[in-house]
């Protein structure tokens, strides 16, 4: 069956258990290693540009909700020994967050296409952590201030992220798919 980018963009995920698949999601975990580096190394506001959350949705969106949600675990933890970024007290926060917009992307991909998926992954993931942010007792500031201190400033990435993610990912399908 002979698919268009359209279709890539819109539906398609390539199968996890393959040789390439293993190595382009190294690659993807690798990148995402490096993305947050090169993020704090040029001064740029991590709120704002979301650093790690790009290459656990682009999982998602291209290798299926497993891979997304494996990501989800793997980047901040690697990161964190590797440069003790995020902080060891906002793991707790972060990990079920991205976990979720790996997975969410990735499920809701067949049923949304990607632009809707990227979407409710991210408000999936924002809810989960302010949901833990309450369990925690975290929250000292009223919920609308605390949604605005913390969805606000990644407000622009996350644009980006619904319009560049499917796209992009639409291209990797369409070059590398067998």
């Amino acid at each position: 069956m002979t698919t268009t980018l359209a279709g890539d963009i819109a539906y398609t995920q390539l199968s996890m258990k393959t040789t390439r698949a293993v190595l382009g999601q190294s690659l993807f975990l690798t990148m995402a290693l490096i993305i947050p580096l090169v993020t704090h190394k040029l001064g740029l506001n991590y709120l704002a540009a979301q650093p790690m959350h790009w290459m656990i949705l682009f999982a998602g969106l291209t290798y299926g909700p497993f891979s997304g949600a494996l990501l989800g675990i793997l980047v901040p933890t690697a990161s964190f020994f590797v440069s003790g970024m995020p902080m060891a007290a906002a793991l707790p926060l972060m990990i079920p967050e991205l976990i979720v917009y790996g997975f969410v992307s990735g499920i809701l991909k067949k049923r949304l296409t990607s632009f809707g998926a990227i979407a409710a992954g991210l408000l999936a993931g924002k809810v989960v952590y302010m949901g833990i942010a309450l369990l925690l007792g975290r929250v000292n500031v009223p919920a609308f201030e605390f949604i605005r201190g913390t969805w606000g400033p990644g407000i622009i990435a996350m644009v980006l992220q619904i319009v560049l993610l499917p796209l992009l990912s639409g291209l990797y399908i369409n070059a590398t798919k067998d």
